[in-house]
């Protein structure tokens, strides 16, 4: 059998891969510096970590193993087969083992890095409350796919014996584990695509931008996609065979949809146009119409606001506070520049006419 489709096929996606969250930490590092860097900016780096050491783990397994594991084997084949033989079997059904943890680690820590970025998406907003109990599914989801994969099968090293057959619980690609994985994916995905639609579709944008946004925030139907597919590949269709390439396609899919929110300003004119080269938020971290502006390098010791807000991904790249106010901006809102303005003692370099929802929210002119 000629693998090296299979393996041209897992380096590009991974060069892809890596390409995206590159793309990631430049946008991020441009817009507030290595000071500004959260937790998901971190996060990410271990996650393209185990990226990397799954596709390592894949090319192992089908130059070296063969792509062979004990779920292909039948109870006659298990029977029959030379003890020299079974070495290559054991061997692949190790190797399948670690990269199911980490196909795992990979899909969980980008469910985990994107509820970071929502938390500061719709931060001070009413769906804020959702991200916290969000986080704690999605936690306790990873704990229990983990558990499920350790414990079905006792004691563990069955998973990789040959002869006697152990029973299909003790195969590495059983449906007990594999069946309960799907469903805590589907249900961790669903639970966080749901947290940035309500206010996307309740904000005053136009017809196209909104869906832009939705449409931006929906790309997690695609892991949904991709897991249901790998599945009824494996079980239904019986592409047993080839499940690491499927598991390898959405580990793809899973780094592809959770860095484009972040790398969407790489998109847009402004960006290359300088504008991110300060960091603007509200001095007292309150909404106001009025915006502090600081000047600050990549390197600066100061650590600066986070600009993203679901403005920031879809609606204006230019303004980089955190405030509703500015998630309701329409296209064509008219900046002032060069013009000072001051709200409870801040200086105002740069504002914009911008309608609000909240009607007693007014700028004061100096």
């Amino acid at each position: 059998m000629d693998f090296t489709p299979n393996l041209a096929e897992i380096w590009t996606l991974y060069a892809v891969g890596t390409i995206m969250i590159g793309a990631r930490v430049f946008v991020r590092t441009k817009l507030v510096g290595i000071q500004g860097y959260r937790a998901d900016d971190y996060l990410v780096w271990l996650t393209w970590m185990v990226y990397t050491n799954v596709c390592v783990i894949a090319h192992v397994f089908i130059v070296k193993a063969q792509g062979k594991h004990t779920s292909l084997l039948t109870s006659e084949q298990r029977r029959t087969m030379p003890l020299k033989e079974q070495e290559l079997w054991i061997y692949g059904s190790k190797i399948f083992l670690v990269g199911f943890y980490s196909y795992a680690a990979i899909v969980w820590s980008l469910k985990v890095n994107m509820l970071f970025f929502y938390k500061r998406v719709v931060r001070g907003l009413w769906v804020e409350k959702f991200v916290q109990p969000a986080m704690g599914f999605v936690l306790a989801s990873a704990v229990a796919v983990i558990l499920t994969f350790t414990l079905t099968c006792r004691p563990f090293h069955k998973l990789w014996q040959v002869y006697p057959d152990p029973g299909w619980l003790c195969e590495p690609q059983n449906k007990a584990t594999f069946y309960t994985v799907l469903v805590l994916n589907i249900a961790t995905d669903l639970c966080i695509l749901l947290i940035p639609i309500p206010v996307v579709l309740s904000m005053q944008a136009s017809i196209v931008r909104k869906l832009g946004l939705i449409l931006l925030f929906s790309l997690g139907i695609f892991c949904i996609l991709a897991a249901i597919l790998r599945v009824v590949l494996i079980f239904a269709v019986n592409q047993q065979g080839v499940s690491a390439m499927w598991s390898m396609r959405e580990d793809f899919v899973a780094i592809f949809v959770g860095q484009a929110p972040m790398v969407y300003p790489i998109l847009r004119r402004q960006f290359w146009q300088g504008n991110y080269g300060d960091v603007t938020g509200l001095s007292d971290g309150k909404r106001s119409g009025g915006y502090e502006h600081h000047q600050m390098s990549v390197f600066s010791s100061r650590k600066p606001r986070d600009p993203y807000s679901i403005t920031q991904i879809g609606a204006t790249v230019i303004d980089k506070s955190e405030n509703q106010e500015e998630i309701i901006k329409e296209p064509g809102a008219r900046a002032s520049p060069n013009k000072d303005q001051g709200r409870n003692g801040i200086m105002i370099k740069q504002t914009y006419d911008v309608e609000y929802e909240d009607n007693t929210h007014h700028g004061r002119r100096d």
